[in-house]
């Protein structure tokens, strides 16, 4: 069973983290390190991460670098050989890692498993809207008029698709590899899809 790191970014969340990290730990799928990365949040969100004892939950702190900045710190530090992203404030269903891996297992030219999503409200509760994008065939041109992987909690990743895309810079005082690109501040996801798109020969999909 390969391992998963789950990276969380964590600012600003103290409202909803404790379910988020929850919704990972009921995961079917077991075999995972959940990394937080502590974006220098002012809130009590890190207090209450501390509060959860299992032993596969690492807590990385740094200045705050957004978004971006924070999604780089956990692939930096991301011991699995898949990476799964997950914001602060979003859920899993439980089956989401198994059926996701079990997706890239099985589809050895996808580098990107995305899954649909429901929309809930600040207490968890479903909308009854959802996202519900386009599956198969994502090309470039395709991910520039829409944005099929949809959030930033849908996507697992195979670790040699960021090796794939990956550059250097100095941002921060040092040398070091980025592959979110920390210039965005916005849509700094689609930017990456985009660019996975072009540079390698990795496929985006979906096992809905």
């Amino acid at each position: 069973m390969k391992k998963v790191s789950v990276i969380i970014p964590v600012y600003g969340v103290e409202n909803y983290i404790a379910s988020t990290l929850q919704s990972v730990l009921e995961q079917t799928y077991k075999n995972f390190e959940i990394l937080i990365i502590d974006d220098a949040t002012p809130d009590k969100s890190i207090k209450i991460c501390q509060q959860f004892t299992d032993p596969r939950i690492k807590i990385i702190h740094q200045e705050n670098r957004g978004l971006a900045g924070a999604r780089n710190t956990g692939i930096r530090h991301a011991q699995g050989e898949y990476l799964a992203f997950l914001d602060g404030d979003d859920l899993w269903l439980p089956e989401k890692l198994e059926k996701q891996i079990a997706h890239l297992e099985n589809s050895p030219t996808v580098g990107v498993s995305f899954s649909r999503s429901a929309f809930i409200n600040e207490v968890g509760k479903p909308l009854g809207t959802y996202q519900m994008p386009k599956l198969k065939g994502i090309t470039a041109p395709y991910l520039l008029c829409r944005n099929p992987v949809g959030n930033g909690s849908a996507p697992v990743v195979r670790s040699e698709v960021f090796e794939a895309i990956k550059f250097q810079d100095n941002l921060h005082g040092s040398v070091e590899d980025f592959y979110f690109d920390e210039h965005f501040r916005q849509s700094e996801d689609i930017e990456c899809w985009i660019r996975i798109s072009i540079k390698t020969d990795w496929q985006m999909d979906s096992p809905n």
